[in-house]
């Protein structure tokens, strides 16, 4: 009864389509796929931790005390200058591998670079005015 049915079967034609004729899309990934998983939870992270530090901040200006503002500001505060060390050893391995790579490769490092050092300098606007305070 069932010795009938057959299973479908994939039919490749590899030079059936000539490609000279066929505008071929773009082989660019997206910004985010560039960046990989890590490096993008990374960047997320220090971002994350300068808007916490900033809405605690604005949160506090109003009403006095937070609950859990100690802790909030001492873990946040802590953690800024290590995001910022990690980062940029990471742009300074985007730079190593930019400069061992060439085409398509060496732009996105590049890329990734220019994106790294924005973050850092978004970070050290916000932080370097605390950073001055308690020194």
């Amino acid at each position: 009864m069932h010795e009938d049915i057959q299973a479908p079967t994939l039919l490749i034609f590899r030079d059936a389509i000539s490609t000279d004729t066929i505008a071929m899309p773009s082989s660019r990934k997206p910004l985010v796929a560039d960046l990989g998983f890590l490096r993008l939870g990374l960047l997320g992270l220090a971002i994350l931790n300068t808007l916490i530090a900033a809405a605690y901040l604005v949160a506090s200006q109003g009403s006095g005390e937070l609950p859990g503002e100690e802790v909030v500001g001492v873990v946040v505060s802590v953690m800024a200058p290590l995001f910022l060390v990690v980062i940029f050893f990471d742009y300074v391995m985007c730079r190593v591998r930019a400069a061992d790579a060439e085409g398509e490769e060496r732009r996105q490092f590049h890329r990734i670079g220019r994106i790294e050092l924005a973050v850092i300098g978004v970070t050290l606007l916000y932080w370097v005015p605390f950073f001055y305070s308690v020194t």
